[in-house]
Formats: C-alpha cells, sequence, structure tokens
C-alpha cells in the first residue's frame, strides 16, 4: 500500500467509527502516525517532517467535535518540531526515532490520567450504588471495572444511533454487574431510581460546558431535575477553549435512523450535543474532583509531569 492509500486509509477508519469514544479514537491517530513513522518513504528529513505535519493535520480534522484528537496531536506536533528546531541537521533515523517515542509517550500519559481518575471514582463512588451512564467511554468502562467490588449495579442506555450501549452492556456483562438495560427515551423514567450518574465526554469546552454523544444534555436535564449528582470524568487532554458556539457539532448519516423517505420530512442525525455547566456536579480529572473555577484555570495551564507527581 502507498502512503497515500494508507493514509487515506487511516482517516477513513476514523470518520467511519461511530462507536468509539474519543480517547480510543485519538490512540488510533496515534498508533497511525506511528505506522507512517515507519513506513513513509521520504528520504529527506525535511520533507519526511513536512508530510508527516501534514498527515497528523488530516488526522486532527477527521473528528471536529473531539477535543483529545485536537489536543494530544498537537502536543506530538510541538516535541516533534521543537526537536526539529533545536537539531535542524536532524538525520532520518533521529527524526523517526523521536516521532515514535512521543507517539509511546502521550499513550502512556493519557493511561496514566485514565488510571488516576478511575481511582478518583473509586473513592467517591459508595458501596452497592446504583450508577447510572449514557453511551460508550474506555474511562467509564474502567470506573465500572474496579468499582465491580464494591459490589455496584447499573443503568445503561441503549445510546441510538450506534447503539454503542450494547457494547457496554457485554462488558458489564463480563464484569458480573447487574444492569438493567434501557433505552434513552426511558431516560425519565429510570433516573430516579439511580445514585449517580458518570459520564464521559468528548470535549469540555471553555465554560466547563461538555460535548458528549447526543443525549447527554437530556441526561443531565432528568438528573438535575431529581437531585441526583452527575459527573463528568475526562482527562485534561479533552479541555478546549471552544465555545459553543464555536465547536462544531458532528451530523452522521441518516440512514442510521433509518428513516424511510417521506415528502417534506427532513432526517437529521446530529451526533453531539452540548450539555451546560450548570448541569454538572463535577468534573474528575487525573487531579480529581474539579469545580469549575479550578477546571476554568487548568484550560490556561497544561498538565506537565510535576503535575501528575503532585496528584499522586
Amino acid at each position: 500500500m502507498e502512503n497515500n492509500q494508507f493514509k487515506q486509509a487511516c482517516l477513513e477508519k476514523i470518520i467511519a467509527d461511530h462507536q468509539s469514544g474519543s480517547a480510543k479514537i485519538a490512540f488510533v491517530a496515534l498508533q497511525s502516525l506511528a505506522d507512517y513513522c515507519q513506513r513513509s518513504v521520504m528520504t529527506e528529513p525535511a520533507t519526511y517532517l513536512k508530510d508527516l505535519n501534514s498527515f497528523a493535520l488530516e488526522l486532527q480534522q477527521t473528528r471536529p467535535s473531539m477535543a483529545m484528537l485536537t489536543n494530544i496531536i498537537d502536543a506530538w506536533r510541538q516535541e516533534v518540531n521543537k526537536n526539529e528546531n533545536k537539531n535542524p541537521q536532524s538525520n532520518l533515523m533521529t527524526l523517526k526515532q523521536v516521532a515514535l517515542v512521543k507517539v509511546n509517550g502521550l499513550m502512556m500519559q493519557s493511561s496514566q490520567a485514565n488510571d488516576r481518575i478511575v481511582q478518583h471514582v473509586c473513592d467517591l463512588i459508595a458501596d452497592k450504588s446504583v450508577v447510572l451512564t449514557h453511551s460508550i467511554s474506555s474511562t467509564i468502562i474502567n470506573c465500572f471495572t474496579k468499582l465491580a467490588k464494591k459490589k455496584i449495579s447499573a443503568i445503561i442506555t441503549e445510546s441510538r444511533p450506534g447503539n454503542e450501549g450494547l457494547l457496554v452492556a457485554e462488558m458489564l456483562s463480563k464484569s458480573g454487574i447487574e444492569t438493567q438495560y434501557i433505552t434513552d427515551a426511558q431516560l425519565g423514567l429510570f433516573m430516579p431510581k439511580a445514585d449517580v450518574v458518570l459520564l464521559g465526554a468528548d470535549s469540555i469546552l471553555a465554560d466547563g460546558s461538555v460535548v458528549n454523544k447526543a443525549g447527554t444534555y437530556l441526561t443531565a436535564l432528568a438528573a438535575h431535575d431529581v437531585g441526583i449528582p452527575l459527573y463528568i470524568c475526562a482527562e485534561n487532554f479533552k479541555q478546549s477553549r471552544k465555545t459553543c458556539e464555536t465547536i462544531h457539532l458532528e451530523e452522521m448519516d441518516t440512514t442510521e435512523i433509518n428513516l424511510p423517505v417521506l415528502p417534506h420530512i427532513e432526517p437529521r442525525n446530529i451526533y453531539f450535543d452540548v450539555t451546560p455547566a450548570r448541569l454538572i456536579s463535577g468534573w474528575i480529572n487525573e487531579h480529581g474532583v474539579q469545580t469549575l473555577t479550578i477546571l476554568e484555570i487548568g484550560l490556561t495551564k497544561p498538565t506537565t509531569d510535576k503535575d501528575y507527581s503532585r496528584a499522586t
């Protein structure tokens, strides 16, 4: 497979993935960069670096609702380009090594962040709690896996379209967690039965509002109405300086909603919605449960290794 064919296949894979959360999508993008670093046929360092940067930007543009994809690739590009600026005479082998090391480093950083989030969540949730979630998030799945020891039970939505709730159900079944599987339309009915709502996020906007799978806003409204606390579990890579007005909410193929062609009827399939900060009880990142004030400060302060050591 030639370079352009490989890149196109990677881009199409990410665009077509409507079931994975943003963390998994970001990892797939990083792995695509790592694979391309190895297979690129460019022989001149400057051309090689330019080609890598071009591919990285294309990967970022595949899923504009997912801040983590943008942020983690930005971090990769900054490191790789910084090395080139410091060492303009770097040979091709050095460039490849730096690019690959940074991919692995970012994956490790993200994995460590999620491990910390899971621990913070486990410290927060009481034994035998009923936990409700909507859509799929690798962070939330990891939380459920560890919370199984606390004999919690779950309420999960099917999360149409895409029905990624089925994937969540399969994972919770393997963990031995007693689970009620409901249609999205039953959220209002089942919310009073929950003790807490745990959700992932595709982006956390500048004002603390959250971009996530459509239905998250309705979940938050139902939780707020009956006084159930709702927490967003997401690492700092998911924070964005965009606002409700500037974030792009992706709209997918309407064939997913199975509507026949009817005169005067326009099907819509917007995959994400925005949940305002006023409906959120707290944001749990790698540093713990955050208030909106702390979260907003964090938007201007990138996470460093010192931050991680301070949090442990």
